[in-house]
């Protein structure tokens, strides 16, 4: 990396509630949020996790463009974060597309990085077509002097479909050599398909650091630490498991995340 950031092993991903501006009928209150985000904030940190990435998962439908309140209610969040954990680093995830709005968010609250999900080529999403947005993102990153925050960028994110798909070792060159991206996060439609991304990048004459964006867990988390610079954790840390409403809107859970990190603690026989 070119960046002075070392990537954390474990990145936990804190899913928030739907912000009091969304049309979903479950929104709550900017109190409620701050204090699901602190309470939830809180027990990473007892857990001994050292990087915390925030994303608007309850905001669906995704909006196009990325609306301004939830700019808005993530700095907030981010910010009451921040002065509380001054320690913790912190990252940006939107559901929405684009590079300047996380990006910006970052810059606000003193984060390291953001993850950008649709970074080169094309992908088919819920919300339609979404074009890459690497030339917004190192061009903005440029213009308001973030140059200090990574770009951690997905290639062929599990949750579209890519147009046009270019063998991956040749999406992973446009978005690390050519993209500047400071790391790539694979995951597969399977905890095997991943495995099977991260081999075909290692056995080309490309050598990025790797992140895993999902399908981490206790049972697999050792096998996640010999071949990824990184993981993205959350699901796994819930007592709800799946992409449901109760899900996504679910606490975490302390003991799971006590015995996710004694496990990440083991040694290696």
């Amino acid at each position: 990396m070119e960046k002075k950031f070392e990537i954390p092993r474990i990145m936990a991903a804190l899913h928030l509630p739907p912000l009091p501006a969304s049309a979903h009928p479950d929104r709550k209150s900017m109190q409620e949020i701050r204090e699901f985000a602190l309470r939830n904030t809180e027990m990473a940190v007892k857990a001994s996790i050292q990087a915390l990435i925030l994303q608007d998962l309850g905001d669906h439908p995704v909006s196009r463009p990325i609306p301004p309140h939830i700019i808005a209610g993530m700095s907030v969040v981010g910010s009451q974060i921040r002065e509380t954990f001054p320690d913790l680093a912190l990252g940006i995830s939107l559901l929405g597309h684009g590079a300047r709005e996380p990006l910006a968010i970052a810059q606000a609250i003193d984060a390291k990085f953001v993850r950008l999900k649709v970074y080169v080529g094309a992908m088919v999403k819920a919300e339609g077509l979404l074009e890459g947005c690497a030339v917004e993102a190192i061009q903005y990153r440029h213009e308001i002097g973030a140059e200090n925050i990574a770009i951690f960028a997905d290639v062929y994110d599990r949750t579209g479909e890519p147009l046009g798909r270019l063998p991956l070792v040749e999406e992973v060159r446009q978005a690390t050599v050519f993209g500047r991206a400071d790391a790539v996060v694979l995951t597969g439609k399977s905890f095997d398909g991943t495995l099977s991304m991260i081999s075909e990048i290692k056995n080309s004459d490309l050598n990025p650091p790797i992140l895993i964006g999902g399908g981490v867990n206790v049972g697999n988390v050792k096998e996640v630490l010999r071949v990824a610079n990184g993981m993205i954790v959350s699901s796994c840390f819930k007592k709800v498991g799946g992409f449901t409403r109760e899900s996504m809107q679910a606490d975490w859970d302390a003991e799971k995340m006590a015995e996710f990190m004694r496990v990440v603690r083991e040694p290696e026989l």
